[in-house]
């Protein structure tokens, strides 16, 4: 393979959609764990600030994984579909050439 081919399997981007589901939604179900107020004695508010922005960011990146998620779907999708119609293409073809 030259470096300008790309080879694609549909498993390996379907193993790819799957681990940003469960990654995602892990990280989305534990943000609100670190939206908690600590007792760290007089920086409480500090603490319990930088906590909140944590988990802020924490759904936020769930979310960012989320939509990767769904754009690595819809490729899996349209690949699959070129894919199909290539393949059918070329068999209708071989069978109008003959074998």
């Amino acid at each position: 393979m030259s470096s300008s081919d790309v080879e694609v399997h549909p498993g390996d981007l379907q193993q790819i959609v799957d681990l940003l589901d469960t990654t995602g939604q892990t990280l989305f179900d534990r943000a609100p764990d670190l939206d908690q107020a600590p007792d760290a004695g007089a920086s409480s508010g500090e603490v319990a600030e930088a906590l909140a922005s944590l988990a802020s960011a924490v759904a936020g990146l769930a979310q960012h994984l989320g939509s990767l998620s769904s754009s690595t779907s819809a490729t899996l999708t349209d690949f699959t579909g070129t894919d199909q119609a290539v393949s059918g293409a070329m068999r209708q073809r071989e069978g109008l050439l003959g074998p």
